[in-house]
């Protein structure tokens, strides 16, 4: 069964053999830690450094003092208070593409619910125009591919380059940023996963719901529960499988393991929120548990998070409500991406 389909296996492995030195599907060598405290440990600790591109200034490929100064106007343009006056809108766009599905017999999530409402909440806020949406979504699939990233990671700044040179000013994150240093490539940040970890959390959680009939039915009979059952979806099946890069600037000690200067480093949170020691029966949904490392941990935690859990509830909370008999129709097909997600998912609306 490959990776992209079902990474349970690949967890449940790299968790009994702990911090290891690995090969990736390329031949490459890193160092694999896994485990929910070497996680952790692992992305809090100074001597493994986020920068491992020569010549990025992206936020997330930075270390402080560079990424402290980056992150700064971001995060305040993505504060609580920001986000949370999105929720009226983000009602209303979830509305919108629901109406759709109402008489219709059979449809895809993705590209009809899941795709549409995180990449057009994203766009609205960041001042992208709805003109260039499709290309950005298009953009964004291929820089998440591992076949194609390169060729579209220079395609999609050349598109940024274009969009901040004929943008006009406007109430928008954009505008706000425009003064920034290093704008262009935060903003291939901004875009791309501003939307893709969304429909990953959508489209994946609701399989997950449509495959636990019990939880569905706790959700739909009890909405004041979906917030807490967002946070266990984004455990069970979080957008980062694989995990994030880093590289070790001098020897460091993760779970007494030496892994030495100059190691690559892969930072699983996917397996980290399947941990045995961290979370009684992990393979199995259960509301109330502690908290995971889904958007990550430390000075580089998902700076969007507060954003993707609202589009969550109100995704989910909406969905439950106008089609409680909600039925899976297909066979889902994933996709191959750095974030894991499903590439087709069609379900019957109603009986």
């Amino acid at each position: 069964m490959s990776f992209f389909t079902d990474p349970t296996p690949y967890f449940d492995e790299w968790l009994r053999q702990g911090p290891a030195l690995i090969e990736t599907p390329d031949g490459q060598p890193t160092w694999l830690i896994a485990r929910y405290d070497d996680v952790v440990q692992a992305l809090s600790h100074p001597g493994l450094s986020s920068a491992f591109l020569p010549g990025s200034n992206m936020l997330n490929h930075t270390d402080p003092p560079d990424h402290t100064r980056l992150r700064k106007p971001v995060a305040r343009a993505f504060s609580t208070r920001r986000v949370e006056a999105l929720r009226p809108r983000i009602e209303q766009i979830t509305n919108e593409l629901l109406d759709a599905w109402e008489t219709e017999e059979e449809v895809d999530v993705i590209n009809t619910f899941a795709y549409p409402l995180p990449i057009t909440v994203i766009c609205e806020l960041l001042g992208v125009p709805e003109s260039d949406r499709d290309e950005v979504r298009a953009l964004s699939s291929e820089l998440l591919a591992p076949a194609t990233t390169a060729e579209a990671y220079g395609r999609f700044v050349a598109y940024t380059e274009r969009l901040l040179e004929t943008k006009e000013l406007g109430d928008d994150v954009i505008t706000e940023l425009r003064d920034e240093p290093n704008l262009v490539q935060n903003l291939v940040l901004l875009i791309s996963a501003g939307h893709e970890t969304t429909v990953q959390l959508i489209g994946s959680g609701l399989l997950t719901l449509l495959c636990d009939p019990v939880m569905k039915q706790r959700l739909i009979d009890d909405p004041l529960l979906i917030p807490d059952a967002v946070e266990e979806l984004l455990r069970f099946d979080g957008p980062f499988p694989t995990g994030l890069i880093r590289v070790a600037t001098t020897d460091v000690v993760i779970g007494g393991v030496t892994i030495p200067r100059s190691s690559q480093v892969t930072v699983s949170l996917g397996a980290a929120n399947r941990d045995r020691s961290r979370y009684s029966d992990p393979d199995v949904l259960q509301l109330g548990r502690d908290p995971h490392v889904a958007f990550g941990h430390g000075i580089h935690y998902c700076v969007g998070a507060r954003l993707a859990r609202i589009e969550g509830e109100i995704a989910f909370g909406t969905l439950l409500r106008r089609f409680p008999e909600l039925v899976l129709a297909a066979e889902p097909e994933w996709r191959e991406s750095f974030i894991r997600g499903l590439a087709s998912f069609r379900v019957r609306p109603k009986p």
